[in-house]
């Protein structure tokens, strides 16, 4: 009896183990960085040109979040290209919102941001605010940032997906945002979903 008690429970534990490690019908299978284990992402209240802004007002949206800032001569307006075309793509749908947090707060100001932001997408929303906030926002989303000596701003260039419930989700890297196919089948399938993973 004991050996039969021993075996159904071995028997229960692998089926269970093969039922979490089986690759599902219903799972997502996406190109950019998926976070297994996804985490809140950081809160913030920003300034745009028509007032306030923060993250919670997205809420039920999924929402790519890039940083950047007005003056880079090259990947911002290259990504922020690239993003309208995606959302252009698309079908331009109301259940996902891009947000340009800048970088260099100290020239952007709310209204310069926001009329850069809109120059790529009028549903873009550009934020900026004070340079401590910023840095606090940025490294919340683990974004590098440094100015060298000519004013040149280095800084990461990933875009960040985050879910309808406020969670990061998916990190995109410049290759698959310039290379565009694989992030609009992935945002498709998301969409489609309801942003649910």
């Amino acid at each position: 009896m004991r050996r039969v008690l021993i075996l159904v429970t071995l028997l229960a534990a692998l089926a269970a183990l093969a039922y979490a490690l089986w690759p599902r019908k219903d799972a997502l299978e996406l190109s950019g960085t998926v976070l297994k284990n996804p985490r809140p992402a950081p809160e913030f209240r920003l300034e745009s040109a028509s007032g306030p802004v923060s993250l919670a007002d997205f809420r039920d949206k999924v929402v790519l979040v890039f940083f950047g800032y007005a003056h880079c001569p090259d990947v911002c307006p290259l990504t922020l290209n690239h993003l309208a075309h995606i959302y252009r793509e698309l079908g331009e749908p109301e259940q996902l919102q891009v947000l340009v947090i800048s970088v260099d707060p100290e020239r952007d100001t709310p209204e310069a941001m926001d009329r850069y932001a809109k120059m790529f997408h009028p549903s873009f929303v550009g934020l900026s605010g004070p340079p401590r906030t910023i840095a606090k926002v940025a490294a919340g989303f683990y974004v590098y940032v440094r100015t060298d000596e000519t004013g040149y701003i280095d800084h990461t260039s990933t875009v960040t997906l985050i879910d309808p419930e406020g969670r990061i989700r998916v990190l995109y890297g410049q290759e698959l945002v310039e290379e565009e196919t694989a992030m609009i089948r992935d945002l498709r399938e998301i969409l489609k979903r309801g942003g649910r993973f």
